[in-house]
């Protein structure tokens, strides 16, 4: 319903100024004539004949016919008419009472042999457009048609590494999936620290799930950048300092990404189709063990712990051919390799595009498919955005844009890279006969067998792939209009009013099916034959009154522009899910057909804002600049006394190049500025209803419905704000050939939003669902280089361009309660560092042991194996061997003391005794660095030869630590699951000199969260390589084509690293720690395409 209101009042906003054209008076007076061409006289057809009123509004229109002859109703006898046909100069008659007007239009084949035109560029949206070279605050601006070419299915991929500031980490190269983007560092700790996106002045957002919990998720499923298509876009600007970002007051605390669309333009239709063909390949993977040196591995594993030999009686290790089981288990799979497939992506883009004098338009298709590089991975996206523009008269416009998106998101049912490196691979795909061959039955490990429960009851991945279901389906819509209306005359000075107003209207889907015969389970286990349907719509209406003031002064060095906005902004969202187990068919995979049900809940939630601002710029001799922002904002997400939030903002700029006295230095320097900026922008909770007592279904009470508290109310809640200082330069140099532009800043957090902190039971709750409870630091600068064809000849020209960033956070200070539900105990178990956030120390730190080697000796000796490191004994701080009161050595132990006690021994992990007490224990956690980049930026040239161009892109990250989970799990030998080959070399024998501890099946402490797997992640890619080619025109004017290019893309070239993982490039998880979990790793990719135009 809510869809087909919109698209109702899209067409009448259309169709709105046509009718007021279609309005005729009593008193008609008709109007007729020829139109004819002076060339040869002949008559020509389809003319636009108008008649115009003294406004230059059109007030009636016709077209000639097939004789040249048009008939023209026109409401007043004193205005005009203007005839215009393409390829001929326009005419525009008095009508003066004549009832005939014959024209003569004469060809427009005046040549133009030399023509210099001055022009300022201008930046901004909406009314608030400003001289580039005025702006005060910190923004950058990407064109696209600078990656002309290249292959991305979203924005963010475009932008990676080309906006200084903007630290952009793929999450994964799944198809569909998103990316972690920060702008200047992270702000918040469980919110998002994603930017707003405003596409042409609208906020495009997604409404994001209140459970959904950013400080623990890899925000795989924030990827609302998919529903744009990169080749509507025409520019984004980044909005990186509170002062530029105050515009948005309380979305704006992450910085801002302003997308630009390509719009129509006057003249004739103009047709324009894209192909681009891609072929992707994942690199190569971590090699893992052999069937045969895995079994060989898991009998010394079971072995070693008790040197038991009964111990390794392990019928799927033992090739027993009497084993019932024997020819699953005598094989040799790569699993990897089996889930794993080159992919390929097929994008389709066809625009229409042209206008008159009135009115111009352009409409575009989309069509994105893409085949995953993971068995059963499939994206598919249909988009398209149609833009309409019509001026009435010269002071009142009508614009209509609509884009729609609608995607379907094959994905896999779980990590099967992940679970591929783990199964073991001598067990077969397929159940195997009594000869070995391969039935049509997918195999999985029985629940009777001795392995352990990692291993028995990991899926078959290749049967998750096949037979499981994840499917997400996605429709949204983007109605938007707008009027327009200058209140007083342009060519007198500027007072325009403008009304926006846009609907967001978003559905999705999904479907997931879990079959039996994935796993070892029966079927009428709840856990499998397992469905689970989600439904969710949501629609915002978004509304823009703004007002904006430019006065024409005699003395032209005074320049001003003031600007009024008020937004409402409200919107509602509903959801519900089910599930349901025991289907009876892989066939009947919905969760609503009969089924047991599971679980099913609803969902709905509505909010409203509202903000007002007050923005002004003034230029005096456009050398001394100064900007002012206040905004308003009011969000029902607060109590009464902190709904409103104010967000100022102000930036000042000196241009000293424009100084008299720096006259003598303007043949080298084009532009000295300086640019000091101040503001403040703001955050708020991700729920609604907090400041309500809320309540909930609890059982029942005497054969009724209970209800029960279900939150405490929070009327003190406060605004989460950021306040931002920036120190910005600009430097020109030789009519801007060379272009540096430099920021030093700080950004504080006070008031941090924490949710779901845990709390005193003495209250009859376990948790508060917000609280304000903090303060955040980040510090940085930046450097933005650009050299614009420093070398140039008569056919070649070459481009760089650099930036580099660099930021560092702190936390300053933290509610005490946030520091004892956030840190916790150590779990004394392998694999888990220590959860910490820490005053003084970074979010996204990590704490663990210092991992020093493997003992080479089970038994000190005294001159055989008395070194440091060589036997598990204690030792003071100067590493001497602490004795007992029998003057033995003390041996070294693993949580003295406590339940977990463990005795080191020969061929075990040596971690660090910080306080030297012989035992390692949460005393000996230490800081080991932290996730965030100490740099990251992106380089490369452009080179032009006539209508060759080549583009070469490096993008780099420098300091940033990943824990490395998939070498963990590939190298603990602890559990039955695959290892890599790393393990080889693994201690087997006293006196062995190796950091490869020895195998301990479901024993000892040998892989503890320590700087083993903290790896630095600091890498340098060559992103793409480009060529394009443009065909002359003149090769193509015989066949009627104006435009044709052809593009050859290289993605991922190279990557330049010390990481031992597949791919150093790794999302945040939780806490804002980088885990690398054997996500799908960037693909190296080919791309041919063509764009050709009529």
């Amino acid at each position: 319903m809510k869809s087909k209101i919109a698209i109702i009042f899209l067409l009448v906003t259309i169709l709105l100024p046509f009718r007021s054209i279609a309005q005729t008076t009593s008193q008609a007076f008709i109007v007729q004539g020829g139109v004819s061409s002076k060339t040869d006289g002949e008559a020509l057809i389809g003319v636009s004949v108008s008649e115009l009123d003294d406004n230059n509004r059109v007030v009636s229109a016709t077209v000639t016919d097939f004789n040249g002859h048009y008939v023209l109703k026109v409401k007043n006898p004193a205005n005009r008419i203007a005839i215009s046909y393409i390829g001929y100069v326009k005419q525009i008659r008095k009508i003066d009472g004549k009832k005939v007007i014959d024209v003569v239009l004469v060809e427009n084949t005046q040549t133009i042999k030399q023509v210099e035109i001055t022009a300022t560029k201008k930046t901004g949206q909406g009314g608030y457009v400003i001289p580039q070279r005025e702006v005060g605050t910190a923004m950058q601006t990407l064109e696209f048609k600078e990656i002309e070419g290249l292959q991305v299915s979203s924005v963010d991929e475009a932008l990676q590494g080309r906006i200084a500031g903007l630290d952009i980490v793929a999450n994964s190269s799944d198809p569909g999936s998103g990316t972690s983007m920060r702008i200047r560092g992270v702000t918040s700790i469980n919110g998002s620290s994603e930017p707003l996106i405003v596409v042409n002045g609208m906020p495009y957002e997604v409404q994001v799930d209140p459970n959904f919990d950013f400080a623990n998720s890899n925000q795989e499923q924030y990827a609302n950048m998919l529903s744009i298509n990169p080749d509507d876009i025409l520019e984004i600007t980044v909005l990186k300092d509170a002062a530029a970002a105050a515009i948005w007051g309380s979305k704006g605390a992450n910085g801002v990404l302003m997308i630009t669309t390509k719009k129509g333009t006057a003249g004739p239709t103009k047709v324009d189709y894209t192909y681009r063909f891609t072929r992707t390949v994942q690199p190569k993977g971590l090699n893992m063990l052999s069937g045969g040196d895995f079994t060989m591995l898991m009998k010394e594993a079971y072995f070693n712990p008790r040197q038991d030999k009964d111990a390794n009686d392990i019928d799927e290790y033992k090739y027993n051919q009497n084993f019932t089981d024997y020819e699953n288990y005598n094989n040799n799979v790569d699993w990897v390799d089996e889930v794993t497939q080159v992919g390929n992506i097929h994008d389709h883009y066809l625009t229409v595009s042209g206008g008159g004098e009135r009115a111009n338009y352009r409409v575009s298709l989309g069509y994105f498919k893409q085949r995953g590089t993971v068995i059963g991975q499939e994206f598919s996206r249909v988009s398209s955005r149609a833009y309409l523009e019509y001026a009435v008269s010269d002071r009142i416009k009508f614009i209509s844009e609509f884009s729609l998106t609608n995607s379907d998101n094959l994905k896999s049912y779980e990590n099967l890279l992940g679970i591929a490196y783990n199964k073991m691979p001598n067990v077969s795909i397929y159940a195997q006969d009594a000869q070995g061959n391969n039935t049509e039955a997918f195999y999985n490990i029985s629940r009777d067998s001795k392995l352990h429960k990692d291993q028995r009851d990991l899926k078959n991945p290749v049967a998750l792939a096949r037979l499981a279901t994840n499917q997400q389906k996605s429709f949204r819509i983007l109605p938007t209009f707008r009027f327009q209306y200058d209140l007083l005359d342009p060519k007198d000075q500027m007072l325009r009013y403008k009304m926006d107003v846009s609907f967001d209207i978003n559905n999705s889907k999904t479907n997931m099916f879990l079959p039996q015969e994935v796993s070892n389970l029966v079927w009428s286990n709840e856990n499998v034959n397992r469905a689970y349907n989600d439904d969710s719509e949501g629609m915002t209406i978004f509304m823009d009154n703004n007002v904006a003031w430019q006065p024409k002064f005699d003395n032209v060095d005074h320049s001003l522009l003031l600007y009024g906005s008020l937004q409402i902004n409200t919107g509602s969202s509903a959801s519900q899910g089910m599930t349901s187990y025991s289907l009876p068919s892989g066939e009947a995979v919905d969760a609503s057909n009969f089924a047991y049900l599971a679980d099913a809940g609803t969902g709905h939630s509505s909010w409203r804002s509202l903000g007002m601002m007050i923005r002004g710029h003034y230029a005096y001799k456009s050398r001394y600049i100064i900007d002012g922002t206040i905004r308003r904002d009011g969000s029902t997400r607060f109590g009464s006394g902190n709904r409103f939030g104010n967000f100022p903002g102000i930036s000042l700029k000196w241009i000293a190049s424009d100084e008299p006295f720096m006259k003598d230095t303007r043949k080298w320097l084009s532009m000295l500025a300086v640019r000091p900026a101040w503001g403040i922008s703001g955050n708020q909770p991700g729920k609604e209803y907090l400041h309500f007592s809320r309540y909930d279904t609890y059982g029942t009470y005497l054969d009724m419905a209970a209800t029960r508290p279900l939150s405490l109310r929070l009327t003190n809640l406060k605004w989460e704000t950021t306040s931002s200082f920036n120190y910005g330069v600009d430097l020109g140099l030789f009519d801007d050939r060379y272009v540096f532009d430099v920021n030093f800043y700080n950004k504080q957090t006070k008031d941090l939003l924490f949710k779901d902190v845990a709390i005193s039971n003495i209250s009859g709750f376990s948790s508060l669902a917000y609280i304000n409870g903090g303060t955040m630091n980040n510090d940085g600068w930046e450097v933005n280089f650009y050299a614009n064809r420093f070398i140039k000849t008569k056919d070649f020209s070459v481009d760089f361009k650099f930036n580099l960033s660099n930021y560092k956070n702190t936390l300053i200070e933290l509610n005490q309660s946030l520091l004892d539900s956030y840190n916790d105990d150590f779990s004394y178990k392998n694999g888990t560092y220590l959860t910490r956030v820490q005053e003084g120390n970074s979010f996204g730190s990590i704490y663990g042991f210092r991992y020093k080697g493997v003992f080479q000796y089970d038994k000190y000796e005294a001159g055989v194996s008395d070194g440091v490191g060589q036997s598990p004994v204690a030792r003071d701080a100067n590493n001497n061997v602490i004795m007992d009161e029998d003057g033995n050595p003390r041996p070294l132990y693993f949580a003295y003391g406590k339940e977990t006690q463990y005795q080191f021994r020969g061929g075990d992990a040596i971690y660090e005794d910080i306080n030297h007490d012989g035992s390692i224990d949460e005393l000996d956690i230490v800081y080991l660095g932290n996730s965030n980049p100490k740099l990251n930026g992106g380089f490369g040239p452009t080179f032009r030869y006539k209508n060759f161009s080549c583009t070469m892109f490096f993008n780099f990250r420098y300091g940033n630590k990943i824990i490395n989970i998939a070498r963990m799990n590939a190298e603990n030998m602890y559990y039955d699951n695959n290892q890599s080959i790393a393990v080889n070399w693994r201690w087997r024998k006293d006196g062995d000199d190796t950091d490869m501890p020895r195998a301990l099946h479901d024993f000892g402490y040998n892989w503890l969260g320590s700087d083993r797997y903290v790896e630095d992640g600091s890498f340098l890619r060559f992103k793409y390589l480009t060529f394009n080619y443009a065909v002359p025109a003149t090769q193509l004017k015989k066949y009627n084509i104006n435009k044709l290019s052809l593009y050859l893309t290289f993605n991922n070239l190279l990557v330049l690293t010390k990481y031992t993982g597949v791919d150093p490039e790794v999302g945040y998880g939780s806490l804002g720690l980088s885990y690398d979990k054997s996500s799908t790793p960037r693909t190296k990719d080919f791309t041919m395409g063509l764009s050709v135009g009529f």
